[in-house]
């Protein structure tokens, strides 16, 4: 399908069917080639609905790097669900410009934002997050905590070991069992 004969009603009734068909690639791709279609998906990524937001963003990590700008401002949002939708899907793109905005989000005051920021750091891999990342590790939220020791794995610096020996021994189960995971995956070179 093609969208450049399209107006921009009709434009906002493909990027909707394209979304609720789970065309992402396809949506992508669109956007893009044509700007008006980018813009809307933009738009959409930063709807009250948390999936349809969700659905966008990831439509966007598709686009690459032209969609980093429009999802970092998306960050400052004041809905959280928008918020943890762009911080996963900066982490999609990989985009290493992102991760100054990343580090901060994982001072989010939602938990899913915080857990999806530590999950995009480690997934850009990003050494300058370590340190962040490292003070994260004593985050209230145990899927913050586990995110951060995955995000640590990823990234497999071994400045990482100390901390991650110290939440091996006295963090919740599931953590403490990741984080022995990570310093063993570390130890043996990220294999």
């Amino acid at each position: 399908m093609k969208s450049e004969n399209l107006n921009q009603v009709q434009i906002i009734l493909l990027v909707a069917q394209l979304l609720s068909e789970r065309r992402f690639d396809e949506l992508g791709e669109m956007a893009r080639k044509d700007e008006r279609v980018f813009d809307q998906l933009v738009q959409v990524s930063r709807d009250d609905n948390a999936m349809v937001s969700f659905f966008a963003a990831a439509a966007l990590t598709k686009v690459g790097e032209t969609a980093v700008e429009p999802l970092v401002e998306s960050l400052q949002d004041r809905r959280y669900p928008v918020r943890q939708a762009a911080a996963l899907a900066l982490g999609e793109i990989g985009e290493p410009s992102a991760v100054e905005i990343l580090v901060e989000s994982l001072g989010d005051e939602h938990e899913v934002v915080r857990q999806a920021a530590a999950v995009s750091l480690g997934k850009i891999g990003a050494e300058e997050a370590v340190a962040p990342l490292l003070r994260a590790i004593g985050d209230d939220s145990e899927i913050v905590r586990k995110a951060v020791v995955d995000a640590l794995g990823m990234i497999g610096d071994e400045r990482a070991l100390p901390e991650l020996a110290r939440v091996e021994a006295g963090d919740t189960e599931v953590v403490a069992k990741r984080a022995g995971e990570v310093i063993r995956q570390i130890r043996e070179g990220g294999e």
